[in-house]
This record gives C-alpha cells, sequence and structure tokens, in this order.
C-alpha cells in the first residue's frame, strides 16, 4: 500500500513538474519575442524556428510542382524566399500551420513519450545545422554572432540527444535537461504564428529585390492571392487560434489528461 501511494504521488510530482516547466517556457518565451530589451537575444531563436517555417514552406513547394530558387535571412530573423510554381493555398499555409502541427505533435511527445526526447533532440539538432550551411549567408544578414550562436544551438541539441542518459524523473538529470529544452523548442515552432504576428499584420506580402518579386509575409500575400475575401487580419488571427487549439490539445492529451489518469489515494485499502 505505501508503494503504491508512493508511486502515485511521484508520478504526480513528474507531471506538475511538466506543467509549470512548459508555462514558464510559454512566458519567457513571449518576453523574448515582445520585450525590446530581450530583441538581441530573441534573434538567434527566431533563426532557429524560422529554419523549420523554410524547411516546412520549401517542402510545400516542391511538394506542389513549384521549384525554390533561394532562401535569405534578413537582419530581422526572417526569410525571404523566391520561387516559381507551387500551388499557393498550401505554400503560403505551409510554414505557420505546418510549425503549429509539427510544434504540438513534438510537444505532445516531449511530455508523453519522454523515451523518444533524445532522438528528437539529435534530430532537430541535425536539421538545424543543416538548413542554416545550405541555405543561411552571414555576408548578407550581417550578422555572424547569431549565426554562431544558432548553429552552436543545433550542435548542443545533437550532443544532447547523444548523451542525454539518465533519470528524467530527477530535475537536474541530462535526460531532464534535454526535455526541457525541447519543451521551450516545440512551444516556440508551434506557436509561431502568435509570435509573428505584429510582423503578419504590418508587412507588406512581397516587395522587389534585384528586380524579383519575393514573398516576405505570407500571410498577407495568402489573403491577397488565395482568399481575398479576407483580410490580412482575419488570416493572421485564425491562423493563431488554430496554433493554439493544436498546442492546447497537445497539452491536454499530454499533461492534463495524464495527471487525470492518475488514480486518487482513496482506492487504496
Amino acid at each position: 500500500m505505501l508503494r503504491i501511494f508512493v508511486e502515485r504521488k511521484v508520478r504526480r510530482e513528474i507531471v506538475r513538474r511538466n506543467f509549470i516547466i512548459s508555462g514558464l517556457a510559454f512566458v519567457g518565451i513571449l518576453a523574448l519575442w515582445y520585450v525590446d530589451a530581450l530583441s538581441g537575444l530573441a534573434h538567434p531563436f527566431r533563426m532557429l524556428i524560422n529554419n523549420i517555417h523554410g524547411g516546412l514552406s520549401a517542402f510545400a513547394m516542391q511538394l506542389t510542382g513549384g521549384a525554390v530558387d533561394s532562401f535569405t535571412l534578413s537582419d530581422a530573423g526572417a526569410y525571404r524566399i523566391t520561387f516559381n510554381g507551387g500551388m499557393d493555398a498550401l505554400t503560403m499555409s505551409a510554414g505557420y500551420l505546418g510549425s503549429a502541427a509539427l510544434g504540438s505533435l513534438m510537444f505532445f511527445l516531449v511530455n508523453r513519450a519522454p523515451h523518444l526526447v533524445r532522438l528528437i533532440s539529435a534530430i532537430t539538432g541535425v536539421f538545424t545545422i543543416g538548413f542554416l550551411a545550405l541555405f543561411i549567408r552571414p555576408a548578407e544578414t550581417g550578422d555572424l554572432i547569431s549565426t554562431v550562436i544558432c548553429l552552436g544551438f543545433g550542435a548542443l541539441l545533437i550532443v544532447l540527444g547523444w548523451t542525454g542518459r539518465g533519470d528524467i524523473n530527477r530535475l537536474r538529470s541530462r535526460k531532464s535537461v534535454t526535455q526541457i529544452v525541447l519543451t521551450v523548442v516545440s512551444l516556440m515552432t508551434g506557436l509561431h504564428i502568435l509570435l509573428d504576428l505584429p510582423a503578419a499584420l504590418s508587412s507588406p506580402s512581397t516587395v522587389v529585390i534585384d528586380g524579383v518579386e519575393t514573398i516576405t509575409n505570407p500571410v498577407a500575400y495568402f489573403a491577397e492571392n488565395v482568399i481575398p475575401a479576407l483580410s490580412v487580419q482575419a488570416v493572421a488571427f485564425s491562423w493563431a487560434a488554430i496554433a493554439l487549439a493544436l498546442m492546447g490539445i497537445a497539452f491536454h492529451f499530454s499533461i492534463v489528461r495524464r495527471l487525470q489518469q492518475i488514480p486518487k489515494n482513496d482506492d487504496i485499502a
């Protein structure tokens, strides 16, 4: 009886810890994005999640018959994508909505299937370094330091994936640290549209660079060219609502539901 009581208490503490970590991570991410004094620290993280955004957009372009000409990172940490062809309805939404789905799935797996955290960490790190190496040009962004930091973060994810052993129930174990880091990454990825709302609502859909029309705001481009009946605000807020809903579902089934499934101690005789 004592053993069952202790096991249930430990399980509750683990789930509650995941709840607190997720809440603190969410508040910290919002601060990074919206507090001007922290903008310098946020820049490398913008690069990290834009890697995923850019990769999903490129995949959608290729999948719908288009061809990607180039990716260029601006000094604000946002992608400029030049391409030919593709289906606008999918390519313009793939970055933000794809990130929402991927980030929510990652959050669910990290908190519901902790035995996968090392694999997820390694894959995310390899992708980060590979995508930076292929598409980011530090000379054009004028920000070599942020590029190096982002590469270092990718390397850290690989190291955590390779060496992140230990008891995940211990907060200071390397595996537990890996889980915390991936929780932050998954929240940033899944809520990317929410973090980019100010830019999505104010930036033009395209600009002309060296005679080439380049999309700088896929939300505005989607509103103007895919569903002209909708305003930019309507598209942006609907995508943000979808992202919040997906993350809410992931949060419910990975944390809240787990807490609810732990039997109460009343049934211990």
